[in-house]
């Protein structure tokens, strides 16, 4: 490993993963309806959106680079549209009195935050345009990208629910009962996925 890479990596990192995103919105959401079992479950489907990122970093797999124009904008559509399904059956619950007593669905909350992360431009980005630049040829390529991707994950991981509880807890000891948790879920999720939409379809190539 390359020390002065490796300083480079963390620093760059923690800029990263401090600035929240689409992922911090959606398991604050999630974490907010659910508490921390969903967030947890948000994160892990995140944590499979990244590695799909560092995969596609590590291999340089140039033709699926140049054609994340196609595959990302409907992905991204699709996600915003399950997302803003999840925050329908938020309004719902406040809507009939449910707070408490609807269970998370494990699955939804795991892929949905797969679509959170493996859509979002940012990580892109991040992955395609920086992540190459931290790994040195004078060293095992394997290697590195495995210390790499691992010290991503677990900092991103520790960010996303560090900002999810806390602002579960905060919301939890601050709001009335006329504002719950299911409706900031609600008003949460639907953000989310109205930006996930709108984004995909301002991506769509146009001919």
């Amino acid at each position: 490993m390359d020390p002065t890479l490796l300083i480079a990596f963390l620093t760059t990192t923690l800029l990263f993963v401090l600035a929240p995103g689409p992922s911090v919105a959606f398991a604050t959401a999630q974490a907010l309806r659910h508490g921390t079992r969903g967030a947890c479950i948000t994160v892990a489907g995140d944590a499979l959106g990244t590695v799909v990122h560092i995969a596609v970093a590590a291999s340089s797999l140039s033709v699926l680079i140049a054609l994340s124009d196609i595959i990302l904008p409907p992905l991204q559509i699709a996600g915003g549209i399950f997302i803003l399904y999840m925050a329908y059956r938020s309004f719902m619950a406040a809507r009939h009195g449910q707070y408490g007593k609807v269970k998370a669905s494990d699955t939804a909350s795991f892929w949905a935050g797969f679509f959170a992360c493996v859509s979002n431009p940012k990580a892109i980005v991040f992955f395609v345009a920086l992540f190459p630049a931290f790994i040195s040829s004078e060293h095992n390529i394997l290697f590195q990208t495995v210390i790499y991707g691992t010290i991503f994950l677990v900092l991103d991981a520790i960010s996303i629910l560090a900002y999810a509880l806390f602002t579960m807890h905060t919301v939890k000891r601050t709001t009335s009962r006329w504002l719950n948790a299911d409706t900031l879920s609600g008003l949460g999720l639907t953000g989310v996925g109205a930006a996930m939409i709108v984004k995909g379809y301002r991506a769509i190539p146009q001919n």
